[in-house]
């Protein structure tokens, strides 16, 4: 199987109430190794003020990401860098909610890939307390390189996932693979 490991950020919590994206990224993960030379980061353009929680946050600012293309070119790149593989995301309904709206509004469409959640297989792996990726990556004794930045939590997302499947068996990976029903 071949995965891709990615993550968003975002102006807020729901493109619905008008939250927008700012950056993606993913990693790809092939023969149960991070490729961290296979990777797909773009900052976007959301044509509006960001937010300085968010800026505080993601250290994004509105300098940040004057000039850098729009939504529809980002995603139409980023869908293509997917291609068919499996997705992993931390927390998969937030990610999927922007990349699907905002994939449905430039009228490039939904992805359509099968994905896993690692919050569900932390979840499995560790039975107990919360699963929010600060505490994930602190019980695997993995330190994130650029936490709140989409490559940076892609990377860490994906030492994750492998570290976990260390722990569970390659094998036992199907178990944890969702259709899209959105």
């Amino acid at each position: 199987m071949e995965f891709v490991v990615l993550d968003t950020e975002t102006t807020g919590m729901s493109p619905q109430r008008g939250a927008r994206l700012i950056e993606v990224a993913g990693v790809r993960v092939r023969d149960w190794k991070v490729c961290r030379s296979d990777c797909y980061d773009s900052l976007i353009d959301p044509a509006c003020i960001i937010p300085i929680t968010i800026t505080a946050l993601t250290g994004i600012s509105n300098l940040t990401v004057k000039g850098k293309p729009p939504v529809r070119d980002v995603l139409k790149g980023f869908f293509s860098f997917v291609g068919d593989a499996t997705l992993v995301i931390h927390n998969a309904p937030f990610d999927l909610s922007f990349l699907d709206y905002y994939g449905q509004q430039t009228g490039l469409g939904r992805l359509q890939n099968s994905y896993i959640d690692t919050v569900e297989m932390s979840k499995a792996v560790f039975r107990y307390g919360r699963n929010n990726l600060d505490i994930l990556l602190a019980r695997l004794g993995i330190v994130p390189e650029s936490r709140h930045r989409a490559l940076g939590d892609a990377l860490a997302t994906a030492e994750a996932f492998v570290a976990m499947l260390t722990r569970i068996g390659t094998n036992n990976v199907t178990k944890f693979v969702r259709r899209p029903q959105r």
